[in-house]
Order: C-alpha cells, then structure tokens, then sequence
C-alpha cells in the first residue's frame, strides 16, 4: 500500500495562519467610532486633520501669513449665507458668530446648565455643560490660554504641549437621544442657510467656546481664532470631515 504525503501543505496552513495574524492586528489598529462630539479615540489618527495648509500649526509661526493673506480675500458679513467653502471638508470656515437666543433655548432643556451655540456660512456648533459636570476642573488649563491676536500668538495646536496631548473623547456626559435632540431644535430656529448641526459637550472643547466668546465680550470679535478654531472641530468631530489621507 502506498501512502501519499503533501510535505507543502503544512506550510500553507502555517502561512495562513500568518496571515489571519495579521489581519487581525491591522483591524485592532482601526480607530472606533465615538459617541457625539467625543472625538476620535484613537489619537493616532489626528495628525491627519493636520496636513492642511491652513491648520499644520507651528510655534514659530504665530498667525500665519497665508491665513492672514486668505482673510482679506474673503471679507464679508457673518454667516450670511454663502456656500460652503471647501466641498471636500464640510467644517472649514471662514467665518463664525455666537447666537445667544439660540444658545438660550438649548440651555431651556432638562439636564443643560449652560449652553453656546455658534453659527458659521453652512454649519451650526453647539457645547454644552451637562447638569453634574465643571469643565473648569475636568478640562486642561491650557483652553483658556494661549490667546491670539492681530499681532500674533500661537493657539493651543501650536503650544509646546501640541495637540495629542489634549482630550477630544470625553463625551461630558451628553447622550445619543439628547445630542439629536439639540440638533433638530437648533435646525428648527437657525437661519434656512445653515445644514449641519454638531453638538458636543466635551469639556476642552467647552472651554475653548468659551475662551472665544469671552474673547468677543472683550475684544468685540473673536476672528483671530478661527485657524485655530477650523482645527479644533475636526479633532472633536472627525467623523464628520474629509481626513485627507
């Protein structure tokens, strides 16, 4: 009797192995998806949001020349309606202002006790404080440092720190039900141009809305921010933009 024996197909099944190995480590590299306003969980992926020209921030720079130069290109009123200004990346803007009616209706619903609603050309950006939490104590200190002005500052995307060093996935306490809720009554009472609605009641971002707002109580505008502030809503809204792989 003749016994046939396949010496290669042990090493099939061993470089099959391999394989699903791999698979599987390349999959757990995967970022997870987040809950509303959380960021993204895996920091890694960030520095993709980065690459732009406008927002790869650098400490020796202060305000970019290239910004600065785009600004006076775009001059006009606030929010008024114009089109989205890149088609491939939903969040860029150009420029923003604080709706304090509208801000007062979201703060009117059960668990809110504080509430900023900011409205650019296309989108509307909600943060909210979660009745039980602080973002005075639960966001980094640096979110109400690193100030900007005409003559120059570098923001928090530029400071020494950088970027990954600061929290985007906390969710503050804000709920997949609530978060929808916000957006259909922001939707419900914005100016017809506006067509997105984000909302999220991390604490750094919290606290940032409102180093910008207090910024146009005493300056009376907060335009020097929004570099910073195009940036700063693709960490805490990635989900939502083009990461220009």
């Amino acid at each position: 009797m003749n016994i046939s024996i396949n010496r290669k197909r042990p090493l099939f099944l061993f470089s099959a192995a391999v394989c699903l190995l791999l698979l599987g480590a390349c999959a757990g590299n995967k970022p997870e998806a987040s809950r509303p306003g959380g960021g993204m969980e895996d920091y890694r992926q960030q520095a993709l949001f980065d690459r732009d020209s406008r927002n790869n921030e650098d400490p020796s720079l202060g305000v970019k020349q290239r910004w600065v130069d785009e600004q006076q290109n775009r001059k006009g009123t606030e929010y008024s309606g114009r089109e989205q200004l890149d088609m491939t990346n939903p969040h860029l803007t150009n420029t923003a202002g604080f709706d304090p009616q509208l801000a007062e209706r979201v703060k009117s619903l059960p668990g809110i006790q504080e509430a900023q609603v900011l409205l650019t050309e296309v989108n509307g950006y909600v943060a909210v404080v979660m009745e039980g939490h602080n973002p005075d104590s639960e966001a980094s200190p640096d979110m109400m440092k690193y100030r900007i002005t005409p003559a120059g500052g570098v923001g928090i995307f530029a400071s020494e720190r950088g970027p990954n060093q600061y929290s985007w996935t906390e969710n503050g306490g804000l709920s997949t039900s609530l978060s929808d809720e916000i957006r259909k009554l922001v939707l419900q009472h914005a100016p017809t141009n506006i067509d997105q609605v984000y909302v999220s009641a991390n604490p750094n971002f919290v606290q940032r809305i409102r180093l910008y707002a207090k910024e146009e109580q005493e300056r009376g505008t907060f335009t020097d921010y929004m570099n910073e502030f195009n940036t700063m809503v693709q960490y805490v809204f990635p989900d939502d933009t083009n990461t220009r792989k």
